[in-house]
């Protein structure tokens, strides 16, 4: 076999190779030996047929199968005599096969990178202190209050301030009829609704109908809209106003079921100060992973970067639906949005590589109670049992991923367990 290979952009490693005819004769009659023992042919039981005949039925199918093997067997061993470890599937081209020639044929493998760690114990980080003021917890305290608050109809008077209008509403554009939409709430606060809608929707009553003239911001999700002047037809169906319960031991009950009001200021507190220590460790991590993504040098496998940024684009696309964004609109940013996922994933695929050496350097690795443990996790987010979670990851080869995550973890905690972070 006569191989030339050589190195190309995006981690990946490019081979030409040919293979000699005799190899491929050779290949030939390993094949026709198999096809032999199941092969029907008219006339004769099925593995009994003339070798000649089979040979004569099974010409493409064993032309195709010789290929496909020689092929394989080849860029294994290209690989391995080349020293490198290949991720994913080879991509395979310009094949020339025909009877009594050389088979001459490109492969292209993506390679995994040969990752040389500098420094990584040792490093220099900087956290802030924790601290939840009264303040923190009296905010949370106040949003519960909000949450659990109720709308009652208005009598009598119209809308003021803090009131909630039901309302039904039509657009036009720049005097083209827009859209239309039926029971939407404005709820009559600076912090909510726009000054012009405000100063509109004050003292309406139930029934009446207001005008209100705008400019449609320039972010709108309709950019054929975004920018021109619109004119919002409201008509007030409902005025209601918002009834805030009081703040006490019964309202401490009623939103959570503690005993007391304090009991209640002191699980906010506790759960404010996980979430703080939770931002500051990830402010850790990111200062730390960048230091040691900056001190090594090496090239992400361009696959994996697609594969990456594309699942960034897709969650991304997702949340923008969700947030009312237009199809149509969203396919024209996707040009811009890969570009700049693209930095985002070439990250976190250098960061997997990384914690991967790490981990093989410390002899960090998943025991069987961690694996336990992380299945039990993932059970619970599913609202599965464990013996679920373990058959779902059995049966779908996903338990290597969920130990490589393991000690990837590990070797995360060790990079932060050996820094010098100095609290400010």
């Amino acid at each position: 076999m006569k191989v030339k290979s050589k190195d190309l952009a995006g981690s990946r490693r490019g081979f030409e190779i040919e293979l000699p005819s005799d190899e491929i004769k050779d290949k030939y009659e390993e094949i026709y030996n198999e096809i032999e023992k199941y092969a029907e042919v008219p006339g004769y039981r099925i593995g009994k047929a003339p070798r000649y005949l089979v040979e004569t039925h099974y010409k493409d199918k064993a032309g195709d199968e010789v290929k496909k093997r020689l092929i394989g067997e080849a860029v294994t061993k290209a690989v391995k005599d080349a020293g490198i470890e290949m991720i994913g599937l080879p991509s395979v081209t310009e094949v020339m096969f025909e009877p009594g020639k050389p088979l001459l044929f490109k492969a292209e493998v993506h390679v995994r990178p040969e990752v040389k760690l500098r420094n990584y114990k040792g490093l220099k980080a900087t956290k802030q202190k924790v601290q939840v003021s009264t303040e923190d917890v009296d905010k949370v305290i106040e949003e519960l209050q909000e949450r659990h608050s109720q709308l009652k109809d208005v009598e009598g008077r119209p809308a003021k301030d803090n009131d909630w209008c039901l309302c039904d509403v039509e657009i036009s554009i720049e005097g083209k009829p827009g859209e239309k939409s039926q029971n939407v709430w404005f709820p009559l606060t600076p912090k909510s609704t726009k000054p012009e809608f405000m100063s509109q929707l004050l003292g309406a009553v139930s029934g009446e109908t207001r005008t209100v003239k705008t400019i449609m911001p320039l972010n709108y999700p309709r950019k054929d809209q975004a920018g021109k002047e619109a004119v919002f037809i409201i008509t007030v169906n409902q005025v209601k106003e918002k009834i805030a319960p009081a703040i006490d031991d019964e309202f401490a009950k009623d939103v959570g079921g503690f005993k007391s009001l304090l009991e209640l200021r002191g699980n906010i507190r506790e759960e404010l100060t996980k979430a703080k220590e939770q931002e500051t460790r990830f402010k850790i991590e990111e200062d730390l992973l960048s230091q040691i993504i900056k001190s090594t040098n090496f090239e992400a496998p361009s696959m994996m970067v697609d594969s990456e940024a594309e699942h960034l684009l897709t969650d991304a696309q997702n949340r923008l639906q969700h947030m009312g964004y237009k199809k149509e609109d969203i396919e024209k940013e996707e040009p811009a949005m890969k570009e700049k996922f693209r930095d985002e994933a070439v990250k976190r695929v250098k960061i997997y590589f990384i914690l991967d050496k790490i981990a093989e350097q410390e002899g960090l690795s998943a025991t069987e109670e961690d694996i336990n443990k992380r299945v039990e996790l993932l059970a619970a987010r599913a609202k599965k049992t464990a013996e679920e979670a373990k058959k779902h990851l059995d049966d779908n080869n996903l338990m290597e991923d969920v130990k490589a995550e393991i000690s990837q973890d590990k070797a995360l905690d060790f990079v932060i367990e050996n820094a010098k972070i100095e609290e400010v």
